[in-house]
């Protein structure tokens, strides 16, 4: 119909000339509404922290006072150390790790995959021998028939000593009290420190040895006995950026975790406290940069996904 009316005969010229600037000036307008629609606001990027299972439960708390306060969503891998350290050797795209010992963090630096001078100790932990509250395993750690006696015909459950490190606390701990040996085939090993507390929370072992920490992410748990600190390594987990270190969200995480505050957090859900967090600690000027400087030779350190 209005093309019929624009173009049409000579009589109706008037209206065409009408029609005409009434169509132009629609056209007009509907670009510059086009043009004002604001852009969609873009998500604010995300961290991926790599972390120790035993941290479970303090990192999400942490990371939901983080998210409410600044916007910024975190995310998480828990796993043993070892298994976070060898995805990250193979390209994995975290940001941060959260080590249960050094060793890892060493080998890591050594090949280049640390933003230079970001490792920082975080908190620390003790080992406990654990038992279900309604259990009755008693244990006097000097005397092994009492472990043995208290085992009966279960399992004593750990970490896999052979690489991850509360299993590898724990194998000290054994050593270090001459109960290694006398338990020898009447041990069962777990994926990590949080899948032993869960195991014997179910009542496949009586006893484990894990993090003290883990008795109070597990109500249905206490400790037939601490561990003696001397009896192995300390235990202390370490913080550190995986270069490049170019995610601003990950920074301003990394900053929150080594603060006062988070400090605080550890030590409620059973954590000790670390050199490194119990005051904020700034950025290393490499990784506020976005360029830090990496240990190891130059080209050596593989492509990341992220």
């Amino acid at each position: 119909m209005l093309a019929s009316m624009l173009f049409s005969g000579r009589g109706r010229n008037g209206t065409a000339r009408l029609l005409g600037t009434a169509v132009r000036a629609l056209a007009v307008g509907a670009v510059f509404c086009a043009g004002s629609v604001p852009a969609p606001a873009q998500p604010a990027s995300s961290t991926l922290v790599f972390a120790a299972a035993s941290t479970m439960v303090p990192l999400n708390d942490l990371a939901q006072s983080f998210e409410r306060e600044r916007g910024r969503p975190v995310r998480f891998s828990f796993a043993a150390s070892s298994t976070l350290a060898r995805q990250v050797m193979h390209g994995a795209g975290a940001d941060l790790f959260l080590s249960a010992n050094r060793q890892w963090l060493d080998r890591l630096e050594r090949d280049g995959f640390l933003a230079a001078g970001s490792r920082r100790e975080l908190t620390g932990n003790r080992l406990a021998l654990i038992r279900p509250a309604d259990g009755n395993a008693n244990v006097i750690l000097g005397r092994p028939a009492t472990l043995l006696g208290a085992l009966a015909d279960f399992p004593l459950m750990l970490a896999d000593p052979s690489h991850v490190p509360a299993g590898m606390y724990a194998r000290e701990a054994l050593e270090h009290l001459d109960l290694w040996e006398p338990l020898q085939g009447r041990l069962a090993f777990a994926a990590n420190a949080r899948a032993v507390t869960v195991r014997v929370a179910r009542g496949e072992a009586p006893l484990g040895i894990t993090y003290a920490s883990e008795l109070r992410a597990e109500s249905g748990l206490e400790a037939a006995a601490l561990l003696p600190a001397e009896s192995h390594s300390p235990i202390r987990y370490e913080l550190a950026l995986i270069g490049p270190a170019d995610n601003p969200s990950a920074l301003a995480f990394y900053e929150y975790l080594l603060s006062s505050e988070a400090q605080q957090v550890f030590l409620k859900h059973g954590f000790t406290p670390g050199s490194g967090g119990t005051a904020p600690t700034a950025i290393p000027p490499s990784a506020k940069a976005g360029t830090p400087s990496l240990p190891g030779k130059a080209g050596h350190r593989p492509s990341r996904e992220r």
